[in-house]
């Protein structure tokens, strides 16, 4: 059994308390500026398209590609900085097996950019959590999707033996908080109540997505796990046991309408504005530097980042403009969705907000 002493526990946690303090004074500054001169709040790196995984319905991977440099990433968070960011999101591919995550991570820090990863959950173990947590990572997004590994997805990390117990002991002592991300296929729906048990018993706030079609159908890899019109018994009971469940108080954070709008988005209905055009929306930065326009196309556009001004930012948001008007109706990505509604629902952001915090503080 691990002995804790109890002066380095709170010498941390003190720290940590008074970092998140000037992150989020950080933050607050960076969302007003966004407001006054449309400079971008949120910036999405991508330091490597590679993954260690091969999941049926992901294609936002490239095997082929080279990684990012930590010296360019060096560059690009100046770039951030100089344009008021708040908080910085690494994606991938599968960021952890980028080497440098972690001094990235901690540079951010130093800076009082708030961070937030994504990870397939694979190289999570009890160093590489406690490395985060020093490092000043402030949310982890850890994705699964069943139980156990199947066909459909091997992301079931948060299964293994004592991970949830390091994340606590990590955010507890760091207050790196963390959430887990599921995306509901046709076929798993049976992981997916086991899954809500388990976020329930924990305390774990859960994002809950449908699987998203390709944009490009070349990229399809079994059209088995997609819904269509004809699974609308199946989607019904899908629906009704989730919305039962967050009555209960099951820590889901995405709204009802997201689960139940699926059938106007089999109708190809605009229902809803994806946020990439406007000032809320991230900026996406490639590997090479390049700005990607959704990390849903695996696209470059013919913009550097370290090149980004009031004009270019313009420029680019026009062309976001243009390409969502294409692909509003034929995607229904629920992070790009949530961003939409709570944008639209200011009291209803808020109060999730508090939620969040309360939640968090409570553990």
């Amino acid at each position: 059994m691990k002995i804790i002493n109890i002066n380095d526990f709170t010498k941390h946690t003190k720290n940590s308390i008074t970092k998140k303090a000037l992150k989020f004074h950080n933050l607050t500054n960076a969302y007003i500026n966004s407001h006054l001169h449309s400079t971008p709040a949120f910036i999405r790196i991508i330091p490597t398209d590679r993954c260690n995984l091969n999941c049926r319905y992901c294609w936002q991977k490239n095997d082929d590609s080279k990684d990012m440099t930590f010296n360019n990433f060096c560059n690009y968070l100046d770039k951030a900085k100089s344009l008021n960011a708040g908080m910085i999101t690494f994606l991938g591919g599968e960021p952890m097996i980028w080497k440098p995550i972690y001094n990235a991570v901690s540079l951010c820090s130093e800076k009082n950019i708030l961070t937030d990863l994504t990870t397939n959950g694979t190289l999570l173990n009890q160093e590489t959590i406690e490395r985060f947590g020093k490092a000043g990572l402030d949310y982890l997004n850890i994705s699964v999707d069943v139980v156990n590994k199947s066909q459909i997805s091997s992301k079931n990390s948060i299964f293994n033996n004592n991970l949830v117990n390091y994340l606590k002991d990590a955010k507890a002592k760091y207050g790196m908080h963390f959430r887990l991300n599921s995306v509901i296929c046709n076929n798993n729906f049976d992981d997916i109540k086991r899954i809500l048990e388990f976020v329930k018993l924990n305390d774990i706030q859960i994002s809950l997505g449908y699987v998203v079609p390709p944009l490009n159908n070349s990229h399809s890899k079994s059209q088995s796990i997609y819904f269509g019109k004809e699974d609308t018994r199946l989607l019904n009971k899908i629906i009704s046991y989730i919305l039962e469940k967050k009555r209960d108080g099951y820590p889901v954070i995405d709204p009802d309408s997201y689960f139940t709008n699926i059938f106007r988005f089999f109708n190809h209905e605009k229902f809803w504005d994806c946020n990439y055009p406007t000032r809320y929306g991230w900026i996406n930065v490639t590997t090479n530097g390049k700005i990607r326009s959704c990390t849903k196309k695996m696209d470059e556009l013919d913009f550097n980042f370290l090149d980004l001004n009031p004009e270019n930012l313009k420029k680019l948001r026009s062309i976001f403009k243009d390409k969502v008007k294409k692909c509003n109706t034929t995607c229904y990505s629920n992070c790009a969705y949530n961003s939409y509604y709570y944008t639209h629902n200011k009291f209803k952001m808020l109060k999730k907000s508090l939620g969040r915090f309360n939640f968090q503080m409570a553990a």
